[in-house]
């Protein structure tokens, strides 16, 4: 049973506009691919070790910044490229995960166990891919500006933003809840006629 409000631009507009999502962090890629071939500079942004840090007076806590690394080897641009391949698989997978339940409101019945599944996958996709890419990112920042370090790598901080991660994680898990009890009273419904 389709949806009469439903036309096939929405269905076309929707899925377009979610599989925009890893078109762009499949262009961000590229692009990244693109610059490491032509042989340009690498930047690298997170908290910088005291080495780094030029200032006229002592700095205490950490301080964060940008690196510019003018003739990065191939193993700096593989650590700038892995935080971005995470993020493109996350938003793969986040996609695949939304057409589904998007394709089922097309057909009328969005309120189905396999979208209550869905959107808990998601839902755990969103907050294990989420931590994942900052780790990622911690990770390559580090990587990338040890050689540049006089002394050799130092200590690694990990600075993750955990309340957007969160939110959107309980968010899907939200809506998870919501459509496996429409599931059940659409199937408790059913059982009544």
């Amino acid at each position: 049973m389709r949806s009469p409000r439903w036309s096939r631009l929405d269905q076309v507009s929707l899925e377009g506009l979610l599989w925009a999502l890893p078109g762009l962090a499949l262009l961000q890629v590229v692009v990244h691919l693109v610059r490491s071939v032509r042989g340009d500079a690498v930047t690298s942004r997170g908290d910088l070790p005291e080495q780094l840090v030029t200032a006229g007076e002592p700095v205490t806590g950490a301080v964060t910044g940008a690196v510019v690394v003018q003739d990065p080897t191939a193993v700096q641009y593989a650590w700038t490229l892995a935080p971005m391949l995470v993020l493109l698989a996350l938003a793969v997978v986040v996609a695949r995960l939304l057409l589904g339940v998007v394709r089922s409101v097309r057909d009328g019945d969005p309120f189905r166990a396999v979208n209550a599944r869905r959107l808990a996958s998601l839902s755990t996709a969103v907050l294990a891919g989420g931590l994942l890419v900052q780790v990622v990112q911690g990770l390559a920042h580090a990587r990338t500006i040890a050689p540049l370090l006089p002394d050799g790598p130092s200590s690694w901080t990990l600075d993750l933003q955990l309340w957007p991660v969160l939110a959107a994680g309980a968010l899907f898990g939200f809506f998870a809840e919501v459509f496996a009890r429409g599931a059940r009273l659409r199937e408790d419904v059913e059982g009544l006629v």
